[in-house]
């Protein structure tokens, strides 16, 4: 099978599940470290991860969020435990942000066109005085 454009190929066999394991040993970790600990696409570690799961060997021990805040990637720990389920706002808490984001946004847009009527009152001062 040929290597992938621009890319290496790593293969999955001993050594990597050698390197997952030493790496889940010493803390929990997310698909991100051991993509980077590996060279393995995260869509593998996912089927690995999905297994491991079906067989109670590792629990969602964390979630780490986006740049949203939502919790999108799962922290991985050894072990038969209960997974920690992902963090959800009410549609009414998403409604509220949502009205308090508007607001500020408002807010800004009368400061700047404050800021801008200022800056125009001072150059046309110092226009006057010029001429």
């Amino acid at each position: 099978m040929p290597a992938p454009k621009g890319g290496v190929m790593h293969k999955v066999n001993q050594e990597t599940y050698a390197l997952v394991f030493k790496a889940l040993l010493k803390e929990p970790q997310s698909l991100d470290s051991l993509e980077e600990l590996t060279g393995l696409h995260r869509v593998t570690l996912y089927r690995l991860f999905r297994t491991l799961k079906k067989h109670k060997v590792v629990h969602v021990s964390d979630w780490e969020q986006d740049r949203m805040g939502r919790d999108m990637f799962p922290v991985f720990t050894l072990g038969a435990g209960k997974d920690k389920p992902k963090f959800r706002m009410s549609r009414t808490e998403i409604a509220r942000r949502y009205r308090e984001k508007q607001k500020r946004k408002a807010t800004t847009a009368v400061l700047d066109n404050i800021i801008k009527g200022a800056k125009n009152e001072e150059r046309a001062r110092t226009e006057e005085c010029i001429a």
